[in-house]
């Protein structure tokens, strides 16, 4: 299977500094387009972009700062999002809520429209269900800040969108893996030296997406006519448990590091008793365990990407084993950085 490739004018891509954003423009530039990139600090770019990419400078939570970024632009990826595992409501909502607004508004302000808006999602708008959901299952906040600003802003987007009349794709990716990510940078220095949890044995659904297959769905949505004003499931073809996950991971990087394995019911009682006074207190650092984490790795985060395929996307280009294999070299690479640092 052959990359996807984007047959468009001009792009935007949002969030071009984040793990998703840079893999998209990354594979822009190999394509030889020159991407638009909408960026809070230039500083902030990969030296290797300088001068193959127009940089906008501007923030989504200021509406005036937008304006040049879409200007006469057909094709919109909205990457930029706060993803964070624990932040303050407002934090969340300022960007995931109020910057969907702000872009949209200003995407409407324009004489000429964009062909489309490719907006990113997260199949956490599911609300951490038992069972694997698919695009006709029931919204549900799942009670936190991200998915719930997400939710949020999925529901402005798709509302906005048409009431404008500005063709869309929303894709909710699964939980999105490979080479650049933070959570493997997160559970592999975990796994490699520290205090890694383990829920009922690891056998919930990890939801596992390479980043480059993502961007292949990516690029086929923003100009497939089968993803006109479209929502779509993304994950991966073969169903990977947190077990074997993990298992690989820790094999990968010679981790030393303790696993320990709770019940579903422990594990979520001891997260809200250890999340509770950094709630109560407003601690900005992130606890070492919450109910978050505990619905990550407790609930299936598995769900059907068959609308998907059946509209002809493309599925699984990059394979799991050779996903975790890129995994593992930019993690050891990225700890010998620091060392040599």
């Amino acid at each position: 299977m052959s990359e996807v490739a984007l047959q468009t004018g001009p792009v935007l891509v949002t969030g071009a500094t984040g793990f998703v954003g840079g893999h998209l423009v990354d594979r822009l530039l190999q394509q030889g387009v020159r991407p638009r990139v909408l960026v809070r600090d230039a500083t902030r770019l990969r030296s290797e972009w300088q001068r193959r990419v127009d940089v906008v400078v501007g923030d989504l939570t200021r509406p005036q700062s937008l304006a040049t970024a879409v200007s006469a632009v057909e094709t919109v990826f909205h990457c930029a999002a706060d993803v964070r595992t624990w932040g303050k409501p407002q934090d969340y909502e300022a960007v995931n809520v109020h910057g969907v607004r702000h872009l949209l508004d200003a995407i409407a302000s324009q004489r000429a429209r964009p062909r489309r808006i490719v907006h990113l999602s997260t199949v956490d708008v599911y609300g951490f269900p038992q069972a694997p959901c698919d695009e006709r299952c029931a919204l549900r906040p799942p009670g936190f800040g991200y998915g719930d600003s997400k939710l949020r802003g999925e529901q402005l987007l798709r509302e906005t969108a048409q009431r404008v009349r500005l063709p869309y794709t929303v894709l909710r990716p699964t939980n999105v893996m490979g080479p650049g990510s933070p959570f493997i940078d997160r559970v592999g220095q975990e796994l490699q030296r520290g205090l890694m949890l383990r829920v009922s044995g690891g056998r919930a659904d990890a939801g596992y997406l390479d980043v480059h297959n993502l961007i292949d769905v990516m690029l086929w949505a923003a100009q497939a006519p089968q993803a006109h004003n479209a929502v779509f499931n993304v994950a991966d073809p073969q169903a990977i448990t947190w077990r074997q996950f993990l298992d690989d991971l820790r094999q990968g990087v010679a981790g030393k590091g303790w696993i320990v394995d709770l019940p579903y019911t422990v594990a979520e009682a001891a997260a809200a008793l250890m999340e509770a006074p950094y709630r109560l207190l407003g601690i900005e650092q992130e606890p070492l365990l919450h109910r978050l984490i505990v619905r990550i790795f407790g609930r299936t985060c598995g769900h059907s990407a068959a609308r998907l395929a059946a509209a002809g996307a493309p599925l699984g280009r990059v394979t799991y084993a050779e996903s975790i294999t890129a995994s593992v070299r930019w993690f050891l690479s990225r700890q010998k950085a620091k060392v040599d640092a």
